[in-house]
């Protein structure tokens, strides 16, 4: 099982929840045929964070600055 945690960085608040990339993708407002997640990862560096949480609780920070 994996999660997708996505902190805001810019507003200070907020961490949302993902089941899956495409809800991830659509959360930080793209449509999911318009960018893939490693894209997005890119775009999105310094506004979010976007974490990922293996079933034994590994977090995998996937956002490099």
């Amino acid at each position: 099982m994996t999660k997708y945690l996505k902190v805001d960085r810019e507003e200070c608040y907020g961490i949302s929840v993902c089941d899956t990339k495409d809800e991830v993708i659509e959360s930080c407002g793209y449509e999911v045929d318009e960018i893939t997640f490693e894209e997005l990862c890119e775009q999105v560096s310094g506004i979010y964070d976007i974490v990922e949480v293996t079933g034994d609780f590994q977090l995998n920070w996937l956002i490099k600055e």
